[in-house]
């Protein structure tokens, strides 16, 4: 089924009032606002993960926030009895339950697709048909989804779809051109005949115009290029391998961050794209080539609040480097899991601001210290040393979490305190790049 015009997407707010089994801070509850309710064509995706002592989790599309709101489709699964149970809730009371046996464990990823039909809900788990529930409360009523319970949340998309492809070439104007945090969210299909299609961000829509990023496939020469062009000319050429084949279904999202483009390609970091142009100057997106387009969306703008980035494949190369969306600022969190190889010496963590480095703290393996400090026009400072163990070793998994408070940073390790560091440069807003180096293997990074 194609999908086209709203993509409501989201990335996940942190909170950090629970965690599960001393790993694994919760992103949820999470309210998804559905301002103009359900009807007929619309589709509600949800992707994640259970956590490996997971007991239950549940999505409900509901009329309001409040606890005793109206539930017009109340979707639980208990993995510890393998069953979802579908009900409503209206008037205060609970319906008639219709349960149905389920296939993945806990820790398994996950994807239900919640279909508006005319008299029923169509169920899908896994990309497969699941079941269907009859309407009992209008879908219409739904103005809120919500989430709640022993998972990890990654996507939550309410999307409106229509049976036709959209028509190629496609254009799409960018209203006060792109900002730092949105993002664009492209969906198709590539005919099984294609030979080339690109996506262009471009700063006009006269065939002259400078294009800020030109995002190419060749499928009869096997490569990827992205590139420039600027002032009548193209740039030097960025070359990568296809991330997909002929006949395949795709889904390429593009981030703006910045001081590049993070391309994101069916849920996969893929590359980065460093701006040549300000993204603030792209006016028009389009589409051409051998491409069924099913779903093009822009975010309407940058959602400070509720949106943050979250990379998660099986392993980040380090060194790494990366943008944080909109700088510090308090109550935000940064969360990194990763492992430490058996023969680690050492791995070091830096937030910067610029060429200085904020919060420096270095983790010794052999002397169990977890040095502190920062690097501020060009010196470094005096060394903090003051912790009684390093509670990461070699050979162990683990979590960080950097909250920011009013004064200081406060850093968690699998779910305990570890340090608090106060700040020594005030502007922590001012801090935009999180850098990782040494002994470390990274998996997951959420900002």
């Amino acid at each position: 089924m194609a999908c086209q015009a709203e993509v409501f997407m989201w990335r996940s707010r942190v909170q950090s009032d629970t965690t599960q089994g001393g790993m694994g801070w919760v992103t949820i509850p999470y309210h998804h606002p559905v301002p103009r309710g359900l009807h007929p064509g619309i589709s509600v995706y949800v992707q994640g993960t259970a956590f490996k002592n997971s007991d239950r989790f549940e999505v409900n599309l509901a009329s309001d926030q409040h606890d005793r709101a109206n539930i017009a489709l109340h979707f639980q699964i208990y993995l510890n009895w393998q069953k979802i149970a579908l009900n409503t809730f209206q008037g205060g009371s609970w319906g008639r339950e219709q349960s149905h046996k389920i296939t993945f464990q806990k820790g398994d990823d996950f994807e239900f697709i919640f279909i508006v039909k005319e008299t029923k809900y169509q169920i899908l788990v896994n990309k497969k048909p699941f079941c269907t529930y009859n309407h009992i409360i209008p879908p219409e009523n739904v103005k809120v989804i919500h989430v709640k319970g022993d998972l990890e949340l990654k996507f939550l998309n309410v999307t409106e779809t229509t049976t036709q492809n959209m028509a190629i070439p496609y254009l799409q104007s960018v209203s006060g051109g792109l900002q730092l945090g949105m993002s664009v969210y492209m969906q198709g299909t590539v005919p099984k005949h294609s030979k080339r299609f690109e996506v262009n961000f471009a700063c006009g829509q006269d065939n002259g115009a400078n294009i800020a990023f030109h995002f190419k496939i060749y499928f009869n020469w096997e490569k990827m290029v992205l590139n420039t062009f600027q002032a009548g000319k193209w740039g030097h050429e960025e070359h990568h391998e296809i991330p997909f084949q002929k006949g395949d279904e795709f889904e390429v999202i593009f981030i703006v961050k910045e001081t590049k483009y993070e391309i994101l390609v069916n849920k996969k970091p893929f590359c980065i794209y460093m701006h040549r142009i300000p993204p603030q100057n792209v006016k028009v997106i389009n589409v051409k080539g051998d491409v069924a387009l099913q779903s093009l969306n822009v975010t309407e703008r940058p959602m400070k609040e509720s949106m943050v980035t979250i990379i998660n494949i099986d392993m980040l190369l380090v060194p790494y480097t990366g943008d944080i969306p909109g700088g510090l600022e308090v109550n935000k969190n940064i969360t990194i899991r990763g492992s430490i190889p058996k023969n680690a010496k050492s791995f070091h963590i830096n937030l910067k601001a610029g060429q200085d480095v904020v919060l420096h703290f270095n983790l010794h393996m052999g002397q169990r210290t977890v040095i502190r400090n920062n690097f501020l026009y060009g010196r470094w400072g005096a060394e903090e040393k003051d912790l009684p163990f390093n509670p990461l070793q070699p050979g162990q998994n683990f979590e960080l979490l950097i909250h920011c408070d009013n004064h200081k940073f406060k850093v968690y390790a699998n779910g305990q305190p570890f340090f608090s560091y106060t700040y020594r440069y005030v502007l922590i807003e001012n801090v935009h790049t999180l850098e990782i180096k040494g002994d470390v293997t990274l998996s997951y990074i959420k900002y």
